[in-house]
């Protein structure tokens, strides 16, 4: 072969990533499709090793469908990803080779599944535990109780992701007394900025309480200059695994079965079409580019449809 074709392969991966990041995709989807090509890389380099494939620009629909196959027994959403980078990725040198190879024309037989589910959320009944747990009165108050229930009310209450969550420092939130809510500004995916807003009476307390705590704690004035909101008792930004563990822990608690963060952001959707929000301002409050991903809160549960009976 005229050139190794890995170092080829790692060329392209590294110039079609960098492009990607120049296009201010959020550092998780970057690291999505990252993983899916470090995969992709390795399965080449096992082909190659067997003489299976001698070039990169050898590859076809057959060898996708076997790379995919390598992968096992993963989730239709995970293998769609997958498919969805990787046709990205090879339309991408289909595009930028100097040779003139179009790529593209070998996978048109391959598309991405669209699985539509609906999202899963908080019950009516579950939610009034939650709301419970918000508003209960501490006898003691601590930083980790105050910072978790904060957290949970931004989440429940603003529909934010968690990564724009993590992001949130004290100056971004400002008081609006007339109106008597918090504006928060959020840092939202490709970088684009919004403002979502909460109650004043629901966390300005909390708010309080954590603002205080933040300026006044040694170790939290070294360790948290830039005075974020979701920090650890050191000062050190949380992990989003330690939010979904906190999370989950609080769950587990409140006898509530379900996971993750992104349900209470799927709740928040669904509670602002429940109340008649204009479908083009609840796109506006969750940062979503396209009205068609709001529509999904839009589909009725059975409750709904039994209530419309009797209306």
């Amino acid at each position: 072969m005229e050139k190794d074709q890995l170092f080829i392969l790692d060329k392209w991966i590294k110039n079609y990533l960098n492009e990607k990041k120049t296009l201010n995709l959020s550092n998780n989807t970057l690291m999505n499709y990252k993983r899916v090509l470090d995969g992709f890389y390795q399965f080449f380099a096992l082909k190659e090793s067997k003489d299976a494939i001698n070039s990169l620009y050898e590859i076809d629909r057959d060898f996708i469908l076997e790379y995919l196959n390598s992968k096992g027994d993963i989730a239709v959403n995970t293998k769609n990803l997958h498919i969805t980078v990787i046709k990205s990725f090879l339309a991408y040198i289909s595009e930028n080779n100097s040779d003139n190879i179009d790529l593209t024309q070998k996978l048109k037989g391959i598309t991405a599944k669209n699985v539509k589910r609906e999202s899963e959320s908080l019950s009516k009944e579950e939610e009034v535990i939650l709301e419970g747990y918000m508003f209960k009165h501490l006898k003691k108050k601590t930083f980790l109780q105050i910072r978790n229930r904060l957290l949970v009310k931004l989440l429940y209450y603003t529909g934010v992701r968690a990564s724009e969550l993590l992001s949130i420092k004290l100056g971004d939130v400002s008081l609006m007394k007339e109106k008597g809510v918090y504006k928060i500004y959020i840092l939202g995916k490709g970088s684009k900025y919004r403002y979502v807003y909460i109650k004043q009476e629901f966390i300005e307390d909390d708010l309080e309480y954590i603002k205080d705590h933040l300026l006044a704690n040694e170790i939290m004035i070294e360790n948290n200059k830039e005075h974020f909101i979701a920090v650890t008792q050191k000062g050190r930004v949380m992990h989003r695994a330690e939010l979904y563990t906190m999370l989950d822990r609080l769950y587990k608690k409140l006898t509530i079965k379900k996971r993750g963060v992104h349900m209470l952001r799927h709740t928040f959707g669904k509670r602002m079409v429940q109340k008649n929000v204009n479908l083009s301002t609840i796109k506006e409050m969750m940062g979503h580019e396209n009205i068609q991903t709001t529509m999904i809160y839009a589909r009725s549960d059975e409750r709904s449809m039994i209530e419309a009976i009797w209306k």
